[in-house]
């Protein structure tokens, strides 16, 4: 399952002009889950944080990546998600 967030500062286009967006995938990392950016034309590799993925994102399109966030890391999974309450 993946997912589009909405980051607080937008993330820079590609050099052909293109919007990114910021996806998660739900899945584990051994599944292929993570954090990309992509747009319509590329799209980086899945990586554990947001960070890693946009450090990889400014690097292919020749922008320098920004400072890491001092909040903490960002987990695969967002604690937003709900917790079913499954009973026999």
């Amino acid at each position: 399952m993946q997912r589009m967030i909405s980051e607080p500062t937008p993330i820079i286009p590609c050099s052909k002009g293109h919007a990114a967006r910021h996806m998660l995938d739900l899945r584990r990392e051994s599944a292929g889950g993570g954090h990309s950016v992509e747009c319509a034309c590329t799209s980086t590799a899945k990586h554990l944080t947001f960070e890693e993925a946009h450090a990889e994102w400014c690097l292919v399109h020749g922008q320098r990546a920004p400072k890491r966030r001092p909040a903490g890391k960002r987990s695969v999974f967002p604690s937003e998600l709900a917790q079913l309450q499954l009973s026999l």
